[in-house]
């Protein structure tokens, strides 16, 4: 695999507010973040600088095409589809280190056809930020994951113009290319006919196994006390019962990215249910979809915009904690609160998953 230089450029990180005073820039976002951060970017790209131009990348085409159709920020694609570091085809990193990212110029290393894609938007600048995760520790407005990353990011004057006090929409482009809709359909025409109804189930917590819901058999009970006109799909291939199925199962072997895949899948959704993962903050920023939240070991406020059809079931580990008298929940105003339900059980069984579902679709 060849690598070609591209430079140089500036490369800034969030700190020291060296990013919020840039104007009139061509700025690559490198964000190398899971599929929910970038989620999570769709959040935060409105609020930046309007005056300068974004392209964004990571190895991990499955990432990078959520922004297809971007207003804000224009995808560049790596030829990778997994999410990585690079290192198989050339430097990790575009051949940069973090810490070097303090306002030097930079020279960076990349394989094809990111080069090709590079060269075209032609940046003149580099942001690289390891998305600070704030755990409830940053106040209103600034209480979730994304807003704080704005705190950092976007000028002072420029955030005091902003109305920060109602949710922020996610400017993702959530509509399917229609090649897309058209497969994920095929696939799920056996399984679900006409007359069924879909839920989804993400029950494994990816980047801490403490995240996941129980060990099984909580998703498996939920499923069984549906009516016979629901088919459940987990999105970690896990068994739901006769009327399930597995995410990869059905769509793995589809030559289409997984931001593609979601967009369409989700079209097709009558109830979501899932752990703080990749596919609950899409289907949260989404919209549309009936959702409950699973919360073993996080709480809500830290990360999410609130979604009117969704309800979120906190285990009482959370409390325990004292995870719900951070600063993030305890300074949030009503127009930014989550519906909630804590319970008193640190296990988050079935039965309240059930009847928060229950409420949202009637």
């Amino acid at each position: 695999m060849s690598v070609a230089s591209y430079g140089p450029v500036t490369a800034v990180r969030e700190d020291r507010g060296r990013f919020g005073a840039l104007r009139e820039r061509r700025v690559l976002v490198y964000w190398p973040h899971g599929f929910g951060d970038w989620v999570h970017l769709g959040v935060l790209a409105p609020l930046l600088e309007p005056s300068n131009r974004y392209a964004v990348t990571r190895f991990g085409d499955d990432c990078v095409s959520l922004m297809q159709g971007s207003p804000h920020m224009f995808p560049l694609r790596s030829g990778v589809r997994a999410n990585g570091d690079g290192a198989l085809l050339g430097p990790a990193h575009l051949g940069l280190r973090l810490k070097e990212c303090n306002g030097n110029l930079v020279t960076l290393q990349l394989p094809e056809p990111l080069h090709g894609e590079v060269t075209g938007f032609a940046p003149d600048t580099l942001l690289w930020t390891d998305y600070p995760e704030t755990e409830g520790r940053t106040a209103y407005p600034f209480h979730t994951k994304a807003r704080n990353a704005a705190r950092l990011l976007v000028s002072a004057e420029r955030l005091a113009a902003l109305d920060l006090s109602q949710p922020l929409p996610c400017a993702l482009d959530f509509t399917p290319p229609a090649k897309t809709q058209r497969l994920i359909d095929e696939r799920l025409a056996p399984f679900a006919p006409p007359g069924t109804r879909i839920a989804a189930i993400s029950r494994r917590g990816v980047t801490a196994a403490r995240k996941s819901w129980g060990d099984g058999s909580e998703a498996r009970e939920f499923a069984r006390g549906f009516a016979q006109d629901w088919r459940f799909i987990s999105m970690d291939d896990e068994d739901l019962g006769e009327r399930g199925a597995g995410f990869r199962a059905l769509f793995g072997d589809l030559d289409e990215p997984f931001g593609h895949v979601m967009r369409a899948f989700a079209q097709r959704l009558d109830l979501f249910v899932g752990v703080p993962a990749g596919p609950l903050h899409f289907v949260l920023a989404r919209g549309g979809v009936p959702t409950v939240g699973v919360w073993a070991a996080h709480h809500p406020d830290w990360y999410d915009e609130p979604n009117p059809l969704a309800i979120h079931v906190v285990g009482k580990y959370v409390r325990d904690r004292k995870f719900d008298r951070r600063v993030a929940t305890t300074t949030k105003p009503p127009a930014l609160q989550h519906r909630l339900v804590y319970l008193d059980a640190t296990a988050v069984g079935a039965e309240p998953v059930a009847d928060a579902a229950r409420a949202l679709i009637g």
